[in-house]
């Protein structure tokens, strides 16, 4: 057991265990979320368009609001699908929970009302990834190097003890 805390303050074996200390801190780091809430509103011409809320990365909630003067529009998500006719008028779709694809025949405003989670400092698990392969190689190295320099020190032990028995 003594042998153990000895090669655990050897320095190698000590940095990489304190940079896999430090990869674990900053992986937990990068899981911190946060709710957002964002609006997105804009002109959509006659084809297909898929809305996705930029600053979101897990859809929660959303309501879409559609207006035009005349236009046929499809909506789908998740397994679902709202087909509307739009003669000046406007529609509201609620409880959209996942990015919304439409397609349009006509000019329309949308307005996407989003609720969803993001993860701000999720660039830190790449940093992590890194210390944790520099602290998983340091710590390796330390350990083949201080198991080399233990069977040294063993095979010297014993041609010392081999010298004093044949006297």
């Amino acid at each position: 057991m003594v042998s153990f805390w000895k090669a655990l303050r050897y320095p190698t074996i000590a940095t990489g265990l304190v940079l896999l200390f430090i990869s674990l801190l900053l992986a937990f780091a990068s899981m911190t979320s946060e709710v957002v809430k964002t609006t997105e509103s804009g002109v959509l011409e006659p084809g297909s368009y898929y809305l996705e809320p930029k600053s979101i990365v897990v859809l929660t909630s959303a309501n879409l609001t559609l207006s035009a003067e005349k236009a046929t529009v499809t909506v789908t998500w998740a397994n679902n699908f709202v087909h509307l006719t739009l003669a000046n008028s406007t529609e509201k779709v609620k409880n959209i929970t996942e990015p919304p694809t439409l397609v349009t025949d006509g000019s329309l405003k949308y307005r996407l009302d989003a609720v969803g989670v993001r993860y701000p400092y999720s660039w830190l698990s790449v940093v992590g990834f890194v210390t944790m392969i520099a602290g998983s190689v340091l710590s390796l190295l330390g350990f083949a190097s201080y198991m080399q320099g233990e069977l040294e020190k063993t095979k010297k032990k014993k041609k010392t003890e081999k010298g004093r028995n044949e006297r």
